[in-house]
Order: C-alpha cells, then structure tokens, then sequence
C-alpha cells in the first residue's frame, strides 16, 4: 500500500492521517485491495449478496425492473443463484431511453444521495443520460486510485489529458487551447500527494495538440486511442520524442494491437489500456503483471454472451453484457453495451481473482452493404486502406451502395497514385467498380461525442455504425 504518498492532518507526519472527508474513500481503496486476491467463487459469492440487496431495492423503488422481475416469476425473493439472473431481459440503449423516467428509482436508502447525471458520448447514435449517487462517486474515486496503482502512474508527476473535455459549446474555446488544474482527481486530490494536470479538448488539431504536448512536457499522457494514433505518426514524422513522458494510457475506444504498437513504437513509452464507460464507470483495468484486463468485480457484474446469449467458456470472444452493482437510483441490469472482450483461457498467474479479459474488441466493425445485395465486416475495407498508407488518418463513408467517399489526412510520404491504390482496396472489398472520392483534409473533425469512427455507413438517410 506503499504506491501512495498520502496526505496528513496537521502534526501527523507519521503514520499520516488521511483528513475526515476522504477517510472513508481510503478505507474503501484499502478493502479493494484486500478483495482483489479472493478466489473466484468468494468474489461470487459476495457479488451475489450485494445484487440480492439491489434487487430488493429496484423491485420496491424502480418501476421498470419491478415489472421485469415480476414477470420473470422473481419478485422481490433473493436469488438462489447468479445463473438466476439471465431470466430477466437484456437492457439496451434504446430500452434507457424510450423508459428513463421508470428507470429511476423513486427513494434512495439511508445515506444515499442522488448527485448530477452525466451523459454518453453518443457515437453509436443513442446518447443517454445516467444518474448516480455520492455512493457511485466513492466507488469511482477508489477505482480511480486502484487504476493508477495497477498502471503504474505516479500522480505526483505531470499529467496531460486530451480527451472530450467541453461539454457546453461556451467552454470549447478555452479547451481547445489546453487548461491546466493543480490535481489530477479534484476528491482524491485531498487524499493524495498530486502534480498538475494539463487538459485539452481532444476535437483540437493534432499538430497543435502536439505542438502543445511538447510545451507542457508531461510525465504522463491520457487521450483516445484513434488520437494517439495520429499523435504517434506525427510524433513519427518529426523524429522528436517527449523527453519527460513515462507511460500513456488510452481510454474511451477499442485499442486493437496494432494500434498499441505504433504508438508504444512512436513515443517510446508503454500504452496501458483502461476499460470504462459512462454507465458503470471503471470497469476493467491492466493486470499489473501484464496478463490483460482485469474487471473490477467489486463495482460491476460481467457476463460475456455468445450469439446465443450463453456464456462464453474460457478463451472464448463475446459480446459483453454488465449489471452496476451500486448505482441504486439509475440501475444498469443486465445492460448491452455493445462491445466484445476475450476472456482469458484460465485463471491469472499474477494471483488475482478478478475475471481477466485478454484484450477488449470493442464495438463491432459497421457491417458494408454492396451492391449485389450482400453485406460484409468493414473490417477488411480499414486494414487495407491503413496498408496503402501515406496518411495520417483516414475515415471511410459508404454514402450509397454504389458510393464511398475516403477522407485522408496526408502525410509527408502521401502521393498522388496512392489516391488510386486506395479506390482499389474499395473496389475489391465492394467487388465492384463503385464510385470512390478521396477527399484530402488538414485534419478530420471529430463529432460532439469526442470519438471519431474510423467506419461510417450512410444508406438512404439512415447512419449505421
């Protein structure tokens, strides 16, 4: 527990005394790390006592799951099992919105208070509003300091964080030109020694997002991992590296491997990937011994689904569904969030517990519609196009089935014969000779949501991705 340097109440110097209002924060990071070594079936166990006390809480307090457990003959009872919990329906994007206010639970225990709600980022088309307690805020604050612990980042070093900062349109400006705070986490700030943390809005240039990296020359880097992949191929091009820089992590996307090399390759540093989502908050981080992904059963109950909706066995890819286990005045209960995750063939070597995920697969590739009536994975359209090269980042929209326009960001290798190559790769993919506009950008906007998709398919009006 030594990877802290805690801050003290006057005139304790040793041990330190964390101050009142922060005391429970450490209490519960402590218990984290008493929790993290339990066996599998122990974690269970517990996970199953504390989804009993939600149910009982969403059955008396929460119209909508009130409804669904009666109908799954489940009522307000305790679940005799975890397997129990696979009679109640899938929660979706859509089910949140078309039901929010029945979603929301009409009286909170004892000690709970509902705080501000926050909203999803929206790419995937259904943004949603998600409200929460001061009892979600702690487990997110002490989640926060395992996460560091586990990354290996120092918070009394330097941080930079480009990422979807502005929320209202009033603030973008100031954002766009890089804040700097004196704390990394303003609760646990209190609690902790802490540097400065530099923040810019991620929709900004890529090379003045660069230009402004080296001017505040932090220890630590955080942003998504489509930006650090243009940031690397700058990074590339320039031959200059971030002298002070000891680790990034990358947050917010999928981080495919080949992705991890090239910016791990370019900035000379390792890429830790952190797995969370506006609904549920951490829930994966790096296994300090390298091993994966490790979920944060303490907060969330995973199940990874094959296309049956059975659980995947050991090894096996799938899409993941995930219940909050503390989040009692806007329940996610059994909630599709539509990303896939391997689990690992067996259990960790580096002891814990926790479930281990390989690798997170992320959303599924947007599927192509050709012209002959087939569909097919993007997948191979984006690796094809990436081979060609000659640009720093590219963004391809199926405007019709017969119609793809190709947004390049040039590089200095880029020339004018790799504009055809690249109409190649389409036709090949589309197995046709569809119209296919490259269209060359200084860069590429990114959406309000902050995250820019690589793949987008527009038919008739519709966006699907």
């Amino acid at each position: 527990m030594g990877f802290f340097q805690l801050r003290s109440l006057p005139g304790s110097i040793w041990p330190p005394v964390p101050a009142p209002e922060v005391s429970q924060l450490w209490a519960t990071y402590r218990e984290l790390d008493r929790t993290q070594w339990l066996k599998p079936v122990e974690l269970e166990a517990l996970q199953l006592e504390q989804l009993r006390v939600l149910l009982y809480h969403c059955y008396h307090q929460v119209p909508y799951y009130r409804r669904l457990l009666t109908e799954a003959d489940l009522g307000a009872g305790p679940l005799a099992s975890l397997d129990e919990l696979r009679r109640l329906p899938l929660l979706t994007r859509a089910l949140v919105q078309a039901h929010s206010a029945d979603l929301q639970a009409r009286a909170l225990p004892a000690g709970m208070v509902a705080g501000g709600g926050s909203h999803t980022s929206g790419t995937n088309g259904v943004p949603i509003k998600v409200l929460k307690t001061n009892r979600d805020a702690l487990w997110w604050s002490a989640f926060f300091l395992r996460d560091l612990e586990w990354c290996g980042l120092d918070p009394r070093g330097r941080l930079a964080a480009i990422r979807l900062v502005a929320m209202q349109r009033e603030d973008l400006p100031q954002f766009l030109e890089g804040v700097t705070v004196p704390f990394w986490n303003k609760v646990c700030e209190s609690l902790v020694e802490m540097g400065p943390a530099h923040v810019m809005d991620v929709r900004q240039d890529p090379r003045r997002q660069l230009s402004w990296l080296r001017q505040v020359d932090p220890d630590y880097l955080i942003s998504l991992p489509s930006n650090l992949d243009v940031l690397a191929s700058l990074l590339a091009e320039s031959g200059r590296r971030l002298p002070r820089l000891r680790a990034i992590q990358a947050v917010g996307e999928p981080l495919p491997v080949n992705v991890r090399q090239r910016i791990e390759s370019s900035f000379g540093v390792p890429v830790k990937n952190l797995y969370s989502s506006t609904e549920a908050g951490y829930v994966a981080s790096p296994c300090p011994g390298g091993h994966g992904l490790h979920v944060h059963a303490e907060g969330v109950l995973t199940e990874v689904l094959d296309a049956d909706d059975r659980p995947c066995q050991p090894g096996q890819t799938g899409r993941l569904v995930f219940t909050t286990l503390h989040n009692f005045v806007n329940p996610f209960i059994r909630y599709d969030i539509l990303d896939d995750v391997t689990l690992a063939p067996g259990p960790c070597p580096c002891g814990r517990g926790l479930p281990l995920w390989t690798h997170v697969d992320g959303r599924r590739h947007p599927t192509l519609h050709l012209p002959d009536g087939r569909q097919k994975s993007s997948m191979g359209i984006t690796l094809g196009i990436r081979q060609v090269g000659g640009c720093h980042q590219f963004q391809i929209v199926q405007r019709a089935v017969d119609h793809v326009l190709l947004r390049v960001v040039p590089d200095r290798t880029w020339q004018p014969d790799l504009a055809e190559r690249m109409r190649q790769v389409v036709h090949a993919e589309f197995e046709a000779p569809i119209r296919v506009d490259v269209e060359e950008r200084t860069c590429l906007e990114r959406p309000a949501g902050g995250k820019l998709r690589v793949v987008v398919v527009e038919i008739d009006g519709r966006r699907a991705a």
